[in-house]
């Protein structure tokens, strides 16, 4: 225990001392699994735009709460009447036989002054606030889908990266051995002590090795530059990258698997309850519906335009207060066949969320047991290694007296690549696994 605590330590202080180098140089930056995620989450344009959506959504209801205040206007109108309407009345009401012409109303007619309204009852309008509120959690979700998708990633392209970068590292370890070969078989050529082919063959296999090496270099300057985007950092930016691709302590869920508690399943869910509420919305329209009014104004009613000439009898005083109610009656059966249509979205949406969640316990199953076959294939690989290494030493020692053919030296360090490659595709599997498994329990911003 102690040994590990120890060993520990000194890696920290290493990783420290590789910051605190890089820091200096002010052009590299540590990165960690951790600080790369939440850079990607604060820099992603996905997640910005979803929070600015999830903004709107609140914006939105406060928009439509604001129709619960009184409105209030003002308002000035000025018409000039050239020909003024006329109503017919019968004569006898002034003493003459036949209908009369009578103009009503005056040539010019000013009127000015302040209108005011204030829903009382309307069971639709309120239900809309419901709907509205429904849809800010439902932005919320999807915030919060956005942020997972970028962790995961990121995750991903961050341990892809390691991955390139050990294999490098193991192939640069294999290229010096050959180097040391070939100084060894060239000698031993020129000694004749062994045939040239020999020697061209451990140089052609140098070669290909260099090769690999070039391929997986420039790949990997492809992976930091796709993290970098990820991250938001210049493409050219130069990252160390901190965490190890080595396999930790095993991933072991505290929690039981619940599919209710995944982003998909509540969206799906707040879709459920928007649409429900939308048919209650409609059915509701149906429904009375109350409002007050008031207004009160000045109008001016002359037949010359001296509105500006002042006096008492240019412009009189109006006031109306009352309420007014709204009965629908008849909508052309409006109202059965939207109930209809929502009633038709609601059955696909439930026959969706049925078969989302029977496909996150199927997935959750299948990360189980990629996660445990990921970890019985490490333990695998380690054995396969530590035999590949023993043949190696085997073979090299019956090299160096003459009793083994170069050809099974080069077959044994070949087995010792492979075994070795095939070990950090087992770790990056893992990594991968973990990262699936933590995905469908929705674990993936407990950082």
């Amino acid at each position: 225990m102690k040994r590990k605590i120890i060993i520990t330590c000194i890696a920290v202080l290493i990783k420290a001392a590789v910051c605190v180098i890089a820091f200096s140089q002010d052009t590299v930056m540590c990165l960690s699994v951790k600080e790369a995620c939440k850079m990607g989450i604060e820099r992603n344009v996905e997640v910005r735009n979803s929070e600015l959506e999830q903004s709107k959504r609140k914006s939105q209801l406060s928009e439509a709460r604001s129709n619960f205040y009184p409105q209030l206007d003002g308002y000035s109108t000025f018409s000039n009447n050239f020909a003024i309407p006329k109503l017919i009345v019968p004569g006898e009401i002034f003493g003459q036989s036949g209908p009369i012409p009578v103009e009503i109303g005056t040539k010019f007619d000013w009127s000015s002054g302040f209108r005011a309204s204030q829903i009382l009852y309307n069971q639709s309008y309120f239900t809309s606030l419901k709907i509205l509120k429904s849809m800010e959690n439902l932005s919320a979700i999807s915030t919060l889908m956005q942020k997972e998708e970028v962790v995961y990633q990121v995750t991903q392209v961050y341990f892809l990266c390691k991955y390139t970068e050990k294999q490098v590292e193991h192939l640069t370890g294999n290229l010096a051995n050959m180097d040391r070969l070939a100084d060894i078989t060239r000698s031993q050529s020129d000694n004749g002590m062994i045939r040239k082919v020999d020697h061209d063959r451990v140089v052609v296999n140098r070669a290909n090795i260099q090769s690999h090496i070039d391929n997986l270099q420039y790949l990997h300057k492809k992976q930091l530059g796709l993290l970098c985007f990820l991250v938001g950092l210049d493409l050219n930016s130069s990252i160390i990258l901190t965490d190890s691709l080595a396999a930790g302590s095993l991933y072991i869920p505290d929690k039981i698997f619940d599919p209710a508690n995944k982003p998909g399943i509540q969206i799906i869910e707040a879709q459920i309850e928007i649409t429900s509420l939308s048919k209650k919305s409609k059915l509701q329209e149906s429904l009375p519906s109350l409002t007050g009014y008031g207004q009160y104004y000045f109008q001016g009613q002359r037949n010359q335009f001296d509105f500006l000439k002042g006096g008492a009898d240019k412009f009189y005083k109006v006031g109306v207060i009352g309420v007014s109610l709204h009965i629908p009656i008849f909508n052309g059966f409006d109202k059965r066949w939207s109930s209809a249509r929502f009633e038709t979205e609601l059955l696909q949406l439930r026959n969706t969320l049925d078969n989302a969640k029977k496909y996150l316990s199927k997935e959750y199953s299948d990360a189980i047991s990629q996660y445990k076959n990921s970890v019985n294939i490490i333990s695998r690989q380690e054995e396969n290694i530590r035999t590949a290494m023993k043949v190696y030493n085997i073979n090299l020692l019956g090299y160096t007296r003459q009793v083994v053919p170069l050809s099974d030296l080069i077959l044994a360090e070949d087995n010792v690549t492979e075994a070795r490659l095939s070990y950090l595709t087992a770790l990056l599997q893992l990594k991968n696994a973990e990262l699936d498994l933590r995905k469908v329990r929705g674990e993936l911003l407990e950082f």
